[in-house]
């Protein structure tokens, strides 16, 4: 395999977290906000939300607090039907979070990614689902960027990584 060629398929995979994490910034979303499950979710205290710990398509390591596999990226359609679809940790109400959900995860003191690597082992820093729709274009919706956790809009038909919630029961 030619240099060149290694370099581009290298170029290509999606960014692993290399976090950077910033002492005079206050913390936002601190390990004492989550209750970590070891069925591979993790309960959000404050907003009583419980997130996949995994992104889809990895799989929880209860024994490593790990997640194995490798990420799936979905286009928003699929998104939706496989968070409904889902029964991870034996919960049939997995969906797909809303953009201010998905900004209460953000960690602010961090980036690449922004979130707290504790809670969500395996995170990357790309762009992620969100289930709301922008309005002047519903062909597109909102996605967030957790390298930075800034929001942007994606057309519908591209391939973003995916996160579960779910209301808690708890």
């Amino acid at each position: 395999m030619s240099k060149y060629l290694m370099l581009v398929l290298i170029m290509a995979l999606p960014a692993q977290a290399a976090q950077v994490c910033f002492g005079n910034i206050e913390t936002t979303k601190a390990l004492s906000s989550f209750q970590l499950n070891t069925d591979g979710t993790v309960l959000d205290t404050t907003t009583k939300l419980m997130w996949s710990r995994c992104l889809v398509g990895q799989s929880w390591d209860s024994s490593s607090s790990s997640c194995t596999g490798t990420a799936q990226q979905l286009d928003w359609s699929e998104a939706l039907l496989d968070a409904q679809r889902s029964t991870l940790a034996g919960y049939g109400t997995w969906r797909l979070p809303n953009a201010k959900e998905v900004l209460t995860l953000i960690e602010r003191s961090c980036v690449d990614p922004a979130i707290n690597l504790t809670a969500f082992p395996a995170s990357n820093s790309e762009n992620i689902w969100t289930s709301t729709t922008m309005i002047t274009q519903p062909e597109r919706a909102w996605a967030i960027a957790m390298y930075s956790g800034k929001n942007n809009t994606k057309e519908k038909i591209t391939r973003l990584y995916v996160r579960l919630v779910r209301f808690s029961d708890e």
